[in-house]
């Protein structure tokens, strides 16, 4: 159904939970939690792990004896994004469409004997993300696909194959699509025949129930295998398996079927029950299930065997391979609602809503069944009129669909400020029995577009946030509720309102959470390119699968707006057409759908050639390359005049370092582009929220990608204040009229424009104020309820007393706080300069220290002061955080160091004096991040490029520090301590000249409760 761009009324909705009630036949067991891992030998391989050694086979482009190389390559002796290569130069060539069988790299190995080898190849940089390698072995051709933009300059393993020593055996590089291919060199290692026999033997029998798992690993549902050190950066196959008991009251029942859910299983999944294979599932975002009444055992035990490939990489975001999120088995009657969407369209004028309810009913058994249908909603003054009686052939599934009236006085919307919800709970019935009970939530709210506006419940607004990538560099893409919870308010706190929130199906868990905290999304489904050899055209099955498993799971969530088929697609418009049309007639008729462009711009996009012509909302990704926004903005509109646009990602540039200290001011000048012009910008979206893991060409040391407000351990930047005000509806807070002695002030509040950006009406919002002394300790405080603020409004004025002649006071802190408490505009105003701050310790280094401090209540910012060996008084540069770097010092003298805050007021009084010496050696690595969960300690580090290990020590004082443990993993290692839990840590790295000193001791704490909802 074609949805006209004027007017879009959707709403609401969300997703269905089972709940376990054994009367009705309903019941739920949660599959996560331990289960035991392994990888088989020979079936992927942990590529920091992987380097040359005497035996190996390793051939150069350079040698030409073993190279043939076929139609026209340049010879390229500096590696593009600053990545590195093998040798003294690499061959790369752009390739068209359909050139492979004339153009290739060709590279022989000179095989002594016949057997096993494992084939590794290895490239810089290059802009292909499907570069086809194959492989010519004795049991035919293989073809591999590798994103050359990532992990370059690695051994990547091919896998592992026969090859006979008379036959003419190769490793071929080549592309059948359009891009830059780059061929460096490979490698082939020979392996012990045994193994290989053991390894084919394990994998032939690895899925039965009497498989010997005792000596696997433990590992974590959900989770990923990033999580043990080894499997750091491991592509390939890898199993998990687990022994379980049904419960007790679950008997087998002709009347009730069983149901094996995964929520996501990244990438490609095999699942194997008792033995037998129940099926499989490509797509690592999306949920799926198998029935396996017939497989399960109801007297003993089941074993469930899972072989998961985390092979697929696309984009920049890391392949987290795993059972990523949570296993269920669900049991329910033979007849049961597989599905219910809720569509609730508010009349703003009457302000009833009419609610329109569609339920599929399926029928496993082989009789006609007769079922009633009774649908009711809480939080309403009068039962709703949701009743019907279906009849369903044997094994069969029906839709039916209700309608109903809410009046208005049980009308409450749904807003990103007050984000209200429903249940809507539907019964089946037979004969008066209960068969099925399905609830779901969703919200009643309006979604309206004009050729300029986004209109949300009759209100024009103009909003911001951010792109979150599903990571955390412990968790992954897994992500606990712990995580979740934190992150939404992190993003809500900096402004965030609405988002196109990431590529790809996010974790349900997040979803639920905006629903509830306001947040309005476009979810988009994980395609990126289609000319991975995943999708096929013209049909696009793939797609068309996960498009239909993201939409059915989420379809009634009411923070989900419009959805997304795609992500910086090329050659699209035939794909965009048939998905675009395949959301709107058969998956959801009511929300906006998209795709997410960056093309649009450019001279050869055309109405008539680009997908921007069938969205229903222009997405668009803009980054500096493309020219300045105003420009960008212009060519846009020219060419699609009646369509609003969101900047559904833009970036200015990753931060210069990892430093807590970076911030990004152009950001300020960017948002310029937006306040009071261009009006059919209806928003924007940052990336990123958070650092990210990555293995893309020109990423930190620690493999993470350095966007973020918040690093991939959530500690903010200074860029994140900065995002504070920048996405506040409000211009300003003004603090005037100071009386200390007699207890008063005036604050004066001026929301932004209707033209400005982000513009919103604020409505029940409060002011929260409080005097806090020099030690941070409250003094006084109190709130104040504010008028509504329409953009626009003139400044609103309040008068705030307290307690007249108090002593020690030194800020006053205003924040304007949301009716679902989130921070609208935050402001400290300074009294007093900062009390005296303390160094608590100097780490030493190559030519440079490290300062450790205490913060100190009300300073902004730090600074060092020490003499040169000129007898100059040096001042470092400013930090924010607890701990800044001295450089260019001399090593083995001794310096003086003294620490001053500052602060609006001015400076403190420096700290007491401390000495330190450089000592020749390297700085050891910062300690980002240090906790317990579970049985595991969690390390967070910085790195160099020369980094070659790290070592851990831990215990239970600072001082008393017994443990070690020794890692060549980049960013974080997780450590299974021996003795009690312990409490402190530290860490010195080794690199290929030395190593380097210990790090101060870090406190480790304890997370728990990290599923609490």
């Amino acid at each position: 159904m074609q949805l006209k761009y004027s007017v879009f009324h959707i709403l609401f909705l969300i997703f269905g939970i089972c709940s376990a009630q054994s009367p009705t036949g309903e019941g739920q067991l949660l599959l996560s939690g331990d289960w035991k891992f392994h990888a088989v030998y020979g079936e992927g391989s942990n590529y920091i792990d992987i380097s040359e050694t005497p035996e190996d086979i390793v051939i150069d482009n350079t040698n030409t004896e073993r190279v043939t190389v076929k139609g026209n390559w340049q010879t390229k002796t500096e590696g593009e994004r600053g990545s590195g290569f093998f040798g003294a130069n690499y061959l790369q060539r752009d390739f068209k469409a359909g050139e492979s069988e004339e153009n290739y790299v060709r590279y022989r190995p000179k095989l002594k004997e016949s057997g096993f080898y494992e084939a590794f190849v290895r490239f810089p940089f290059a802009s292909h993300l499907t570069a086809e390698v194959n492989v010519n072995h004795a049991n035919g051709v293989t073809a591999s696909y590798f994103n050359q933009r990532n992990r370059c300059d690695q051994w990547l393993s091919l896998g592992v194959f026969s090859f006979d020593k008379t036959l003419d055996s190769y490793v071929e590089v080549t592309a059948i699509t359009a891009k830059t291919v780059a061929a460096d060199a490979v490698m082939f290692r020979p392996l012990s025949t045994e193994k290989m026999e053991t390894s084919v033997a394990e994998k032939a029998t690895i899925f039965q129930s009497d498989f010997d798992d005792s000596n696997w690993k433990d590992l974590n549902v959900p989770g990923h295998w990033g999580m043990l050190n080894e499997f750091s950066n491991y592509t390939g196959k890898a199993w998990y398996r687990k022994t379980f008991n049904l419960p007790q009251n679950w008997k087998e029942n002709s009347k009730e079927r069983v149901r094996l859910k995964f929520d996501a299983v990244y990438h490609i999944a095999k699942v194997f029950l008792n033995g037998e294979l129940v099926g499989s599932h490509q797509g690592g975002f999306t949920p799926f299930e198998f029935d396996v009444t017939d497989k399960l055992n109801f007297n003993g035990q089941n074993v469930l065997a899972v072989e998961a490939d985390n092979s697929s990489l696309v984009g920049a975001t890391w392949n987290w391979g795993g059972i990523i999120r949570d296993v269920h088995l669900v049991k329910n009657n033979d007849v049961r609602i597989s599905y219910q969407y809720i569509h609730a369209d508010p009349d703003l004028k009457k302000g009833s809503a009419n609610l329109k309810l569609k339920i599929r009913v399926k029928n496993s058994s082989t009789q006609k069944r007769t079922i009633a249908l009774t649908a009711t909603i809480d939080k309403v003054s009068k039962p709703a009129d949701l009743q019907y009686t279906i009849t369903l052939p044997p094994n069969s599934t029906k839709e039916v669909q209700l309608a109903t009236v809410l009046p208005a006085n049980d009308v409450r919307l749904w807003h990103f400020d007050t984000p209200h919800l429903y249940h809507m709970t539907t019964i089946a019935t037979e004969n008066g029995q209960v068969l099925d009970t399905r609830t779901d939530r969703f919200g009643i709210r309006k979604i309206e577009l004009t050729d300029s506006q986004l209109i949300l419940n009759g209100e024009p607004v103009r909003l911001a946030g951010f792109n979150r990538v599903s990571d955390h560099r412990y968790w992954g893409s897994s992500e606990p509720q712990y995580l979740i919870n934190k992150d939404v308010d992190l993003m809500k706190n900096a402004g965030a309102n609405f988002m196109r929130i990431m590529h790809g199906t996010q974790n349900e868990k997040l979803i639920e959470r905006c629903d509830e905290k306001g947040i309005l999304i476009f979810e988009e489904v994980n395609v990126r390119e289609l000319t991975n050899p995943e999708f096929t055209p013209p049909h696009y099955p793939l797609a068309k699968q996960w498009l239909k498993e993201m939409i059915d799971r989420d379809v009634n969530h009411p923070s989900i707006i419009g959805w997304s088929v795609g992500n910086e697609l090329k050659d699209h418009f035939d794909y965009a057409k048939l998905t675009i049309d395949y959301v709107k007639n058969e998956l959801d008729p009511y929300r906006l759908v998209t795709c997410v462009s960056n093309s649009g711009w450019r001279d050869t996009a055309t109405p008539e050639n680009d997908p921007n012509t069938l969205v229903d909302i222009i997405m668009h990704n803009l980054y500096p390359f493309q020219g300045k926004p105003d420009e960008v903005f212009k060519t846009l509109r020219s060419k699609w005049p009646n369509k609003p646009i969101f900047i559904s990602e833009y970036g200015i540039q990753p931060m210069a370092t990892i430093s807590l200290d970076s911030d990004i001011p152009e950001i300020t000048e960017w948002n310029s582009s937006l306040r009071g012009k261009n009006p059919f910008v209806i928003g924007a979206s940052l990336w990123t929220f958070n650092d990210y893991r990555s293995g893309y060409a020109a990423t930190s040391t620690e493999e993470n990608r350095v966007w973020g407000l918040v690093n991939t351990w959530r500690q903010k930047r200074k860029l994140y204040n900065r995002i504070e005000n920048e996405h506040s509806p409000i211009q300003q807070i003004e603090v005037s009229d100071v009386d200390v002695r007699k207890g008063n002030a005036k604050i004066s509040l001026t929301p932004k424009t209707s033209g400005d950006y982000p513009s919103y009406t604020l409505k029940n919002h409060s002011l929260l104020w409080s005097i806090h002394d020099s030690k941070g300790d409250t003094l006084a405080k109190n709130s104040i309820e504010i008028p509504v603020l329409k953009p626009g409004a003139g400044p609103t004025e309040n008068n705030i007393n307290w307690k007249p002649y108090l002593s020690d006071i030194s800020s006053l802190n205003i924040n304007l706080i949301s009716p679902n408490g989130y921070k609208r505009f935050h402001k400290s105003v300074a009294i007093t300069v900062p009390e005296q701050p303390s160094i608590s310790q100097i780490e030493s280094g190559n030519a440079a220290v490290r300062i450790h401090f205490n913060p100190v209540f009300g300073a902004d910012t730090y600074h060092v002061i020490h003499q040169n060996t000129n007898g100059e008084l040096v001042k470092s540069e400013k930090t924010t955080t607890n701990f800044l770097e001295v450089k260019h010092l001399e090593n083995g003298k001794e310096y003086i160091f003294q620490l001053i805050a500052t602060n609006e007021k001015g400076i403190s009084k420096p700290s007491e004096t401390r000495t330190g010496s450089p000592s020749g050696k390297e700085l050891p690595p910062i300690i980002w991040d240090a906790f317990l969960v579970g049985n595991k300690l969690v390390v967070g580090y910085s790195g160099k490029t020369d980094d070659t290990s790290y070592v851990v020590r831990y215990g239970t004082r600072s001082s008393y520090l017994p443990f070690k443990n020794a890692t060549r993993t980049k960013g974080m290692t997780v450590i299974d301590f021996e003795g009690d839990d312990p409490h402190f840590v530290s860490i010195m790295k080794k690199t290929k000249s030395g190593e380097s000193e210990w790090s101060k001791p870090r406190y480790v704490y304890t997370l728990r409760n990290i599923d609490k909802k």
